[in-house]
């Protein structure tokens, strides 16, 4: 789903005693990351031909390409940096503002809803709590409410509305974003995820990784933000440490979603992509020796085995296994990221 920023809206401060009875959303899964890049076609074949993730669809007037491992329409989205001029959807929506998307980084975090009416109710119960909101859009496969955190990262919480997605959304696409009223009609109760998903398989790519499993996150209002991903995200808290904490939602396979940890500033570290298993990850290894491309970390771990590549625009991204250990990190510091 493309972003919908508006820099008018400011960040989520602590929730008023109204709203005392979160949480909001109650979320599947981190469906997806956007991230903004400075040339698109660059990012595209890196994250296609070293990565594995399969171009899915691409909206050129928007300037913008979506790829995934088939579990959702995206695991990944990337747009190009705004250069400060405006970039519309449909039916003349401001969607991309150019005061924002300056330069490569988080666009943002994509949480899955189960359904519409989960969704509704969410955005029902935190307009009348006066929990600061910003736009509510048609991706026209799915329905979204966006809204900040306390650092400013920016967070969508979206249902789909299409079952066959790849019905609709497929190879160079027009303009699909348009505005979105929740109250207009009576929303649906039924899921249109896939439980089955049609697995995408990039030839000749090093990596071939599995789904998107979780984001890290960098910060320095720790306690703002866990509030924040559990009392209006409706994450739950499956680990603590001190100065991190493992954040999960819904969907019983994945045992988290999210992991904050504290730092001295305000921080997107990286997004992760599960791999099958070891001999994937071995075989990552080697094909991306062989192509001269060194990871920027490997890390061999009881909890995990992981590589760490860095993009054309030097984000961060990590391809792991996981193993059976539990994670013991130190107090939060500068390795801290890498670990959990």
């Amino acid at each position: 789903m493309t972003s919908t920023l508006s820099p008018a809206v400011s960040p989520v401060s602590p929730v008023a005693p109204a709203a005392a009875n979160g949480p909001y959303f109650a979320p599947r899964r981190l469906g997806h990351v956007n991230l903004w890049v400075d040339d698109l076609g660059r990012s595209e074949a890196f994250y296609r031909d070293v990565c594995g993730l399969n171009v899915e669809f691409w909206e050129p007037d928007l300037q913008a390409t979506f790829l995934g491992t088939g579990h959702t329409p995206h695991d990944l989205g990337m747009m190009k940096t705004t250069g400060g001029v405006d970039r519309y959807g449909r039916n003349g929506l401001l969607q991309l503002p150019g005061t924002i998307g300056l330069a490569p980084g988080l666009n943002h975090l994509a949480w899955e809803l189960a359904n519409e009416a989960e969704l509704v109710a969410a955005w029902r119960r935190l307009k009348a709590a006066g929990v600061p909101l910003d736009l509510t859009v048609d991706h026209q496969v799915a329905h979204s409410v966006y809204v900040f955190d306390p650092d400013r990262n920016y967070n969508e919480f979206y249902c789909d509305t299409v079952k066959d997605w790849r019905s609709v959304l497929s190879g160079e696409m027009e303009l699909l974003t348009s505005v979105w009223d929740p109250a207009a009609q009576e929303p649906s109760t039924t899921g249109l995820y896939d439980d089955a998903p049609l697995l995408r398989h990039v030839e000749g790519a090093a990596v071939h990784p599995r789904r998107i499993t979780h984001a890290v996150l960098v910060t320095a209002k720790f306690d703002a933000m866990l509030d924040f991903y559990t009392r209006i995200g409706g994450l739950q808290v499956v680990r603590r440490e001190p100065g991190a904490a493992w954040l999960g939602a819904r969907h019983a396979d994945y045992p988290y979603n999210l992991v904050l940890v504290e730092g001295a500033v305000a921080s997107y570290h990286h997004a992760s992509f599960e791999l099958a298993d070891e001999a994937s990850l071995d075989a990552a290894l080697d094909t991306l020796r062989a192509r001269g491309i060194a990871p920027l970390r490997v890390v061999d771990l009881p909890w995990k085995r992981a590589l760490f590549l860095a993009d054309p625009d030097g984000q961060r991204s990590e391809w792991y296994v996981r193993r059976d250990g539990v994670a013991s990190v130190p107090r939060a510091g500068a390795d801290t990221p890498w670990l959990v």
